[in-house]
């Protein structure tokens, strides 16, 4: 007798309503985690682009990596640097 075993794609959703949670969120230790990150990616992607420091957004830390002016741009749009370095970096 063979067994089949089917195994279902599950979603899983948690959303944590704790203050802690928040706090840690927009903490320091996050704050300097994300400029890290931020970094990784700027020069991965080269001087067209250049990492804005970490700030808090609503409940949590954000950074930007934007392209620098026109040549930037270019390269984003035609090469996809910035894309690839995200892509490249992720942890």
């Amino acid at each position: 007798m063979e067994r089949v075993i089917v195994m279902a794609k599950v979603r899983i959703q948690v959303d944590i309503l704790s203050d802690g949670v928040s706090a840690l969120m927009r903490s320091q230790g996050i704050a300097s985690a994300v400029d890290s990150a931020a970094k990784r990616i700027e020069r991965a992607a080269g001087p067209e682009f250049h990492a804005k420091p970490a700030q808090v957004v609503g409940d949590r830390v954000m950074a930007l990596v934007v392209p620098v002016g026109y040549r930037g741009r270019y390269v984003e749009a035609t090469e996809k640097r910035l894309s690839k370095a995200v892509t490249a970096c992720r942890s």
